[in-house]
């Protein structure tokens, strides 16, 4: 078992290797040799590889931790997923999609290690708030928010809650929540109780980005929210073999706002495994 772990590490070392990566992760090729026994090991869910983003960050957002080894909501039954990082090129086109963020507050609900709270930096947002239950996954996001500030001072700080998204209470002001498949239906439905609040106290702008929206019926069940944007966005080239996909599904939500609706938006979503992965029709 040993020869077989460190016979898989080595390929998966020689496999970052630039011009041996493109080949072997060009989807062709890839959909031929994942299939086989040994080559499962190599692809694995591409989660195991250590991401570009964090190459050139010196941060560490890569890697899976299963859903049995973090903390779960009380009414989370439903949760079947454990933390998986999220394509930061994903998250950097659907904020693109979005109308100007000055002055909006970016809140990241289950953000684990704190990828898109990083990728959220970049943009313009009055603060950057990541809500996690689990206290080492909210550790490992506090670190990485430090080596960010390091090397980009001029930037927005992060902050981490260790919460439960289900009760957490939303800042006032303007939002962009964002959610990566986070939770089972139980929470999601809660969280949607909780905008639906937090725009009923205030005239304010929300914007819900899910990806990969497994649960977003209840979103769209909301009498305070409406869709706004919806695609499939593939991968940026460097990204493909970094995660399980060559593109992921993302839909976004606006409430309090009267923003004109982007083509698209009204795609069904269809449930391709049941508690782990949505794709538009």
């Amino acid at each position: 078992m040993r020869l077989k772990n460190k016979a898989a590490s080595l390929v998966r070392g020689i496999a970052r290797f630039p011009g041996i990566k493109t080949v072997i992760f060009h989807p062709a090729v890839r959909g031929t040799i994942q299939t086989w026994p040994f080559f499962q090991k190599l692809y694995g869910t591409g989660w195991d590889l250590l991401h570009p983003f964090d190459r050139l960050l010196g941060t560490d957002t890569s890697g899976f931790v299963p859903a049995d080894k973090l903390l779960s909501s009380p009414c989370d039954s439903q949760k079947k997923q454990g933390y998986a990082g999220s394509q930061p090129s994903i998250i950097r086109s659907t904020l693109a999609a979005l109308p100007s963020l000055d002055g909006y507050q970016f809140v990241d609900l289950g953000c684990g290690k704190g990828r898109p709270l990083l990728v959220a930096s970049e943009f313009p947002f009055r603060q950057l708030i990541g809500v996690e239950l689990s206290p080492s996954l909210a550790r490992e996001a506090n670190k990485n928010a430090a080596v960010l500030r390091k090397r980009f001072p001029e930037r927005v700080p992060i902050r981490i809650n260790v919460a439960d998204a289900s009760t957490y209470s939303f800042p006032p002001g303007n939002l962009v929540v964002f959610l990566y498949n986070p939770f089972g239906e139980e929470v999601i439905a809660k969280v949607v109780a909780g905008i639906e609040s937090a725009l009923a106290v205030e005239k304010r702008c929300v914007f819900v980005i899910y990806y990969n929206p497994v649960f977003g019926a209840c979103f769209d069940a909301s009498c305070s929210l409406t869709r706004y944007f919806a695609a499939k966005v593939p991968y940026a080239q460097e990204e493909c073999g970094y995660g399980p996909d060559a593109d992921d599904s993302v839909v976004v939500w606006q409430g309090g706002g009267t923003e004109p609706v982007l083509a698209g938006a009204d795609a069904p979503i269809e449930i391709t495994k049941p508690g782990i992965r949505a794709e538009l029709v």
